[in-house]
């Protein structure tokens, strides 16, 4: 899983994880909750609830991949729950506060044979990361954090490179499993971030 060797994907694999996952991503982007983002009117306790909804997600998620991957497995370096951790820190959230954040029960078990999806729909968020950083910097301003949708943009695309490589060569056995994967997180994701927020608190 993700050998550092970078090189350039054929379109076995990942055409056919993009064919799977098209409108789901589509669906994703389009929502409310992401379109806010870069609404001229959105507020840093807005996003500081975004944040939070997110960890909710990204937190099980990541139990999840650490039950089905093996140690020392690459993929789990892609845990994005630390930078979210940090940025609710960073703009005031108590750990009572970050620990009391509901946490997702939307996303089902995943199999040690789709992980590829995760890591698929993970460098995928840190490569669109670059754009909406940029957005939010503009309208938020030095008062909020950006761990999140900034770490990791520096190395995104070294990661993306040798996850393509690595999924060409070790995926194709198991590109039925891999799409199911990156679809249930995306439609998880989706379902996940489309709930209203908590009408109290910033996160």
């Amino acid at each position: 899983m993700l050998n550092r060797a970078a090189g350039a994907a054929a379109p076995g694999v990942l055409g056919a994880l993009r064919d799977a996952t098209r409108k789901r991503h589509a669906n994703l982007g389009a929502s409310p909750a992401m379109s806010r983002l870069f609404d001229a009117g959105y507020t840093v306790p807005e996003y500081r609830a975004h944040l939070g909804r997110l960890l909710g997600l990204f937190e099980p998620l990541e139990c999840a991949v650490a039950r089905a991957a093996n140690p020392g497995d690459a993929v789990l370096g892609l845990e994005r729950s630390s930078a979210l951790r940090e940025d609710l820190r960073q703009m005031g959230a108590t750990a009572m506060e970050i620990g009391a954040l509901e946490r997702c029960r939307l996303a089902s078990a995943i199999a040690p044979a789709g992980l590829f999806g995760y890591a698929y729909v993970i460098l995928g968020s840190m490569m669109g990361g670059k754009i909406i950083v940029k957005r939010l910097r503009s309208i938020l301003g030095p008062t909020a954090s950006y761990h999140f949708y900034g770490d990791g943009n520096e190395r995104s695309e070294a990661l993306w490179a040798s996850f393509c490589a690595d999924l060409e060569e070790n995926g194709k056995d198991n590109v039925e499993a891999i799409c199911a994967t990156a679809v249930g997180i995306f439609e998880a994701y989706t379902a996940w971030i489309s709930q209203p927020l908590p009408k109290h608190g910033n996160c």
